[in-house]
């Protein structure tokens, strides 16, 4: 039985008098609970800290953040006599919500529950028991139950409705990902109007119309729809908790009252709206004459924030001291990794010195005899078959009890979807048992947005039952191959509506638009007739040469410049060995059973029952660390990929109103660093010295990282 459980109730004069009382019995539970491994003096300080402002943990890799966190939370309940409930403990992910609540609750030896959520499910339960109490609340929010594929489902319909389809294809992002972006920072519906007026009327997306006067429609027949049939998305969730809180201030009034303790685990991935939500709930004290009650414990790492993508500011961790009062306290020992992996990291990161807060990790774990280092092949097959005999040797070195090889110590990190192919087939070939989650990127080329595209408008013109079917889904195969070029819907849109009003015409007429729009060289000419004479006999008669198709497609201005030499030079060969359309099908129906298939096999990762690799994106991996770690394919144009700019010369407000947040090269090295710092004994960095048969750069991030790099020699 914990000796001071049950005192949870003390008077804050009483607690302000026995703040200089020894601890040590509290301090012998955690310990004994934490396996009886002492905490650092690191973690100490954060875990006696008084609490007499907020604060903020910059807590580095693998310095122990959850163990420490969860052992602070039970120590205010233990040696502070706080009541659980007035403590809220909050993360992003599932795993990590079930982690953290083990632990916590392990701390206290089962006797008390400190409430562990998401976001999601935090925010959720918040606006459910406000309308339950409230029930005058529900004017700010929209009821329902959440679910995602009715959502997708009313958005795809009024899609055609509004025939938005090409807002919908526009840059390759999708209406839905923009809405939900726009949620993410916090923005209304008619902000979301208005940006589209800004930056897309313009465009010529819809055929006389205003595609802001569209946009607006469409959105307000989404929420009638929601309110009627009363289902809503993960957005709409937090969104209707935000709305009651700024319109009704005694539902504001309650939440501030309700927690004395809010602790936020990897504030650096928070967004806009989630941080908003927070201001509400415990606001910004720093400048406010009356304060309130509630203080906020926020961790995480500046350096580690890589999802700028989805919204996420890390500005919030870096500049948390100029909204509250807070103290600052860092955990910089990392437990994870030896100390040629942490010194790596350091050096890197330091490259970011200009948009960083300072820190330097420090290792806990001496050098071994372990490897860390970057190699170069001749090409990415090469590549992919050293590291699947590394794993092979490693494996086989670091067995089981059975004597069976352990595959489950090692983790293979791609930057980008195109890496995996050579991994893939080289692992099949070499019986290495291997998970991946199941997403684009194992649908191999039918993951591409650009191919993406083409494919399914493809598709629907295999499948249509008449002429009229056949004429629309050609017509968006028209469009979609001048939007190829850089022509705009609204153009392509007006002269295939005049084309198609003729009973017959001929390719070269729509050549001769391209030529009209566009200054075609006389090879771009022939490029374009090649690929409207396969359209043309796809359309007649389901026949279809990808290899010239393929061709076609790589020529374009779009394509150029959307896809790296790799990812081209992979397209090109899956299509040309694809041959066909039958060809092309059966290799998607292959890509899906093997999508399908890896479900059940990652649930049983997942369980431990499955000894394998686990192959994952940089981005999937934070939170992981395994013994031996794989970076493959860490090249110029791959990682930093071939979209990556500067901070300084990004528009950033322009970027977040068009919804298409940049891939800045600062955030691609803090994306080199995550995954530097998943490896515990053993680092290998590789790339290939030619993609294409053309010569490559290594990354520069290899350099900058200070690892040696060797040249692979066959033996």
């Amino acid at each position: 039985m914990l000796t001071k459980f049950s005192n949870y109730i003390k008077s804050d004069l009483i607690e302000a008098e026995t703040t200089e009382l020894n601890d040590q019995d509290t301090l012998q539970q955690l310990i004994a609970q934490n396996g009886g491994h002492a905490f650092s003096e690191e973690q100490l300080a954060a875990i006696r800290f008084p609490m007499q402002t907020h604060l903020r943990i910059i807590a580095g890799a693998g310095s122990g953040k959850t163990q420490t966190i969860c052992a602070k939370a039970a120590y205010l309940v233990i040696e502070k006599g706080v009541d659980p409930k007035q403590i809220m403990m909050c993360t992003f992910s599932r795993k990590a919500k079930l982690e953290m609540e083990a632990r916590v609750n392990h701390y206290l030896g089962g006797y008390a529950r400190i409430k562990v959520q998401t976001f999601h499910g935090w925010f959720n339960a918040e606006y459910n028991e406000l309308i339950r109490q409230i029930p005058e609340l529900r004017q700010w929010g929209i009821e329902g139950v959440i679910d995602e594929d009715q959502y997708y489902h009313t958005v795809n319909q009024l899609i055609k409705k509004y025939r938005l389809y090409n807002f919908d294809k526009f840059e390759e992002r999708t209406i839905a990902s923009r809405i939900s972006y726009w949620r993410n920072l916090g923005y209304s519906d008619q902000e979301m109007v208005e940006f589209v007026a800004k930056h897309f009327d313009q465009e010529e997306l819809l055929l006389n119309k205003k595609l802001s006067v569209v946009f607006q429609q469409f959105l307000a027949e989404l929420e009638l729809l929601k309110k009627a049939q009363q289902f809503i998305t993960f957005d709409d969730m937090l969104f209707n908790l935000k709305r009651i809180l700024e319109n009704d201030p005694l539902a504001r009034q309650t939440l501030q009252e309700k927690y004395r303790y809010i602790f936020i685990d990897e504030f650096q991935d928070i967004n806009p709206l989630q941080k908003q939500i927070v201001a509400l709930i415990c606001p910004p004290d720093k400048a406010a004459v009356q304060k309130t009650s509630g203080k906020l414990i926020i961790v995480g790492d500046d350096d580690q924030s890589i999802y700028y993508f989805r919204g996420a500011e890390p500005s919030y961790i870096k500049e948390f001291e100029q909204e509250y009062q807070q103290t600052s306290l860092k955990l910089m020992t990392n437990y994870r990794s030896e100390a040629p992996i942490v010194e790596a990291g350091n050096r890197l990161i330091q490259f970011n010195a200009h948009d960083r807060l300072t820190k330097t990790m420090i290792a806990n774990k001496a050098a071994t005899v372990h490897d860390c280092y970057g190699i170069s092949f001749s090409d990415d097959e090469e590549e992919a078959v050293w590291i699947g005999k590394k794993i092979q040797e490693l494996a086989k070195n670091d067995s089981m009890e059975d004597g069976t090889p352990n595959y489950r110590d090692t983790m293979v990190l791609y930057p980008t979807r195109v890496q995996l192919r050579s991994l893939l087939k080289q692992l099949k070939k070499l019986k290495v048992p291997f998970v991946t989650p199941t997403n684009d990127d194992l649908l191999g080329i039918f993951g591409l947005p650009l191919f993406k595209t083409l494919f399914q408008q493809l598709e629907l013109l295999a499948s249509a039952n008449s002429i009229q079917q056949k004429n629309d889904a050609l017509k968006k195969i028209i469009q979609q191959y001048a939007y190829y070029h850089f022509i705009k819907f609204g153009t392509s849109a007006k002269f295939s509506e005049e084309l198609f009003s003729k009973n017959k015409f001929k390719i070269n007429e729509l050549v001769s638009f391209l030529i009209s729009e566009r200054k075609l060289s006389p090879k771009s000419q022939d490029q374009a007739k090649q690929f409207f004479k396969q359209i043309y006999l796809f359309y007649q008669h389901k026949q279809l040469n990808l290899a010239a198709l393929s061709e076609a497609l790589l020529a374009t201005p779009k394509f150029k410049k959307d896809l790296s030499e790799e990812e081209a030079d992979w397209l090109n060969k899956e299509l040309t060995a694809a041959g066909s359309w039958s060809g092309l099908l059966e290799a998607y129906q292959q890509a899906s059973e093997q999508n399908q298939g890896m479900k059940k096999r990652l649930k049983d990762y997942d369980q431990e029952k499955l000894n394998a690799v686990y192959l994952l994106s940089i981005h999937a991996s934070k939170g992981l660390g395994k013994k031996n770690v794989f970076i493959k394919g860490v090249y110029q144009d791959a990682l930093p990929n071939h979209h990556t700019v500067k901070k300084a010369d990004c528009d950033l407000k322009q970027a977040k109103e068009a919804a298409a947040p940049p891939t800045t090269l600062e955030e691609q090295r803090r994306l080199m660093y995550v995954a530097i710092t998943r490896a515990k004994e053993n680092l290998y960095v590789t790339y290939p010295k030619n993609v294409n048969s053309k010569s490559i750069a290594p990354s520069p991030f290899l350099k900058e990282a200070g690892l040696t790099v060797k040249e692979y020699q066959k033996k």
